[in-house]
Protein backbone atom coordinates (compact mmCIF):
# COMPACT_ATOMS: atom_id res chain seq x y z
CA UNK A 1 0.00 0.00 0.00
CA UNK A 2 2.86 2.38 0.82
CA UNK A 3 4.37 1.76 -2.62
CA UNK A 4 1.11 2.67 -4.33
CA UNK A 5 0.78 5.87 -2.32
CA UNK A 6 4.41 6.83 -3.01
CA UNK A 7 4.02 6.08 -6.71
CA UNK A 8 0.88 8.23 -6.91
CA UNK A 9 2.55 11.03 -4.97
CA UNK A 10 5.57 10.96 -7.26
CA UNK A 11 3.34 10.86 -10.33
CA UNK A 12 1.25 13.81 -9.15
CA UNK A 13 4.36 15.70 -8.16
CA UNK A 14 5.77 15.29 -11.67
CA UNK A 15 2.51 16.51 -13.17
CA UNK A 16 2.64 19.65 -11.04
CA UNK A 17 6.28 20.24 -12.09
CA UNK A 18 7.58 20.10 -8.55
CA UNK A 19 10.50 17.98 -7.52
CA UNK A 20 10.17 16.09 -4.23
CA UNK A 21 12.84 15.71 -1.59
CA UNK A 22 13.21 12.02 -0.75
CA UNK A 23 13.66 11.30 2.94
CA UNK A 24 13.46 7.51 3.31
CA UNK A 25 15.45 4.66 1.84
CA UNK A 26 12.22 3.18 0.48
CA UNK A 27 11.38 6.38 -1.42
CA UNK A 28 14.90 6.52 -2.81
CA UNK A 29 14.80 2.90 -3.95
CA UNK A 30 11.43 3.34 -5.65
CA UNK A 31 12.55 6.49 -7.45
CA UNK A 32 15.89 5.01 -8.47
CA UNK A 33 14.17 1.98 -10.02
CA UNK A 34 12.02 3.99 -12.41
CA UNK A 35 12.73 3.69 -16.13
CA UNK A 36 14.42 7.09 -15.99
CA UNK A 37 15.14 9.09 -12.85
CA UNK A 38 17.38 12.06 -12.16
CA UNK A 39 18.34 12.54 -8.53
CA UNK A 40 20.27 15.49 -7.17
CA UNK A 41 22.19 14.82 -3.98
CA UNK A 42 22.84 18.04 -2.12
CA UNK A 43 22.87 19.41 1.43
CA UNK A 44 20.43 21.85 2.98
CA UNK A 45 23.25 24.31 3.64
CA UNK A 46 23.94 24.34 -0.14
CA UNK A 47 20.30 24.53 -1.31
CA UNK A 48 20.85 27.87 -3.04
CA UNK A 49 23.05 25.96 -5.52
CA UNK A 50 20.28 23.48 -6.35
CA UNK A 51 19.52 22.71 -10.00
CA UNK A 52 15.83 23.17 -10.96
CA UNK A 53 15.24 19.57 -12.00
CA UNK A 54 11.53 20.30 -12.54
CA UNK A 55 12.57 21.80 -15.89
CA UNK A 56 13.44 18.31 -17.13
CA UNK A 57 10.85 16.34 -19.09
CA UNK A 58 10.31 12.61 -19.66
CA UNK A 59 12.05 11.59 -16.47
CA UNK A 60 11.23 11.41 -12.76
CA UNK A 61 13.20 13.87 -10.66
CA UNK A 62 13.99 14.16 -6.96
CA UNK A 63 16.34 15.69 -4.43
CA UNK A 64 18.14 14.03 -1.54
CA UNK A 65 19.43 16.08 1.38
CA UNK A 66 22.69 14.65 2.76
CA UNK A 67 22.08 16.69 5.91
CA UNK A 68 19.21 14.32 6.72
CA UNK A 69 20.54 12.25 9.63
CA UNK A 70 18.43 9.21 8.69
CA UNK A 71 19.84 8.73 5.20
CA UNK A 72 22.68 11.20 4.57
CA UNK A 73 25.74 9.31 5.78
CA UNK A 74 24.53 6.00 4.38
CA UNK A 75 23.89 7.39 0.89
CA UNK A 76 27.08 9.40 0.88
CA UNK A 77 29.06 6.21 1.41
CA UNK A 78 26.91 3.88 -0.73
CA UNK A 79 26.76 6.24 -3.72
CA UNK A 80 30.32 7.58 -3.25
CA UNK A 81 29.22 11.23 -3.01
CA UNK A 82 32.31 13.40 -2.80
CA UNK A 83 30.88 16.85 -3.46
CA UNK A 84 27.47 18.48 -3.42
CA UNK A 85 25.57 18.95 -5.53
CA UNK A 86 25.91 15.70 -7.46
CA UNK A 87 23.33 14.83 -10.10
CA UNK A 88 22.90 11.14 -10.91
CA UNK A 89 20.86 9.66 -13.74
CA UNK A 90 19.43 6.18 -13.15
CA UNK A 91 17.78 3.87 -15.65
CA UNK A 92 15.87 0.93 -14.16
CA UNK A 93 17.91 1.15 -10.96
CA UNK A 94 21.33 1.33 -12.58
CA UNK A 95 23.43 4.48 -12.52
CA UNK A 96 23.99 5.67 -16.07
CA UNK A 97 25.80 8.97 -15.61
CA UNK A 98 26.82 11.33 -12.84
CA UNK A 99 27.63 15.03 -12.81
CA UNK A 100 29.61 16.46 -9.90
CA UNK A 101 30.00 20.13 -9.05
CA UNK A 102 33.41 21.68 -8.98
CA UNK A 103 35.17 22.93 -5.86
CA UNK A 104 32.86 25.96 -5.66
CA UNK A 105 29.98 23.50 -5.09
CA UNK A 106 28.07 25.02 -7.99
CA UNK A 107 26.90 23.98 -11.43
CA UNK A 108 26.18 26.11 -14.44
CA UNK A 109 22.40 25.60 -14.43
CA UNK A 110 21.96 25.83 -18.21
CA UNK A 111 24.93 23.60 -18.93
CA UNK A 112 23.99 20.82 -16.51
CA UNK A 113 20.33 20.78 -17.60
CA UNK A 114 21.45 20.59 -21.24
CA UNK A 115 23.80 17.68 -20.49
CA UNK A 116 21.19 15.79 -18.47
CA UNK A 117 18.53 16.30 -21.16
CA UNK A 118 20.94 15.07 -23.83
CA UNK A 119 21.68 11.97 -21.79
CA UNK A 120 18.04 11.05 -21.10
CA UNK A 121 17.03 11.55 -24.74
CA UNK A 122 19.02 8.41 -25.47
CA UNK A 123 16.65 6.34 -23.30
CA UNK A 124 13.84 6.44 -25.86
CA UNK A 125 10.97 7.33 -23.57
Amino acid sequence: MKKIILFLALLLTSVKAQTPTLSTLQEIQLMKNEFCSVIEVNASWNWNNRIPLEKLENCYTAYIDLSDKNIGALLQKEWDIRVVPTVIIFKNGVEQKRFEANLTMKFSEEEILRKVEAEIKNYGN
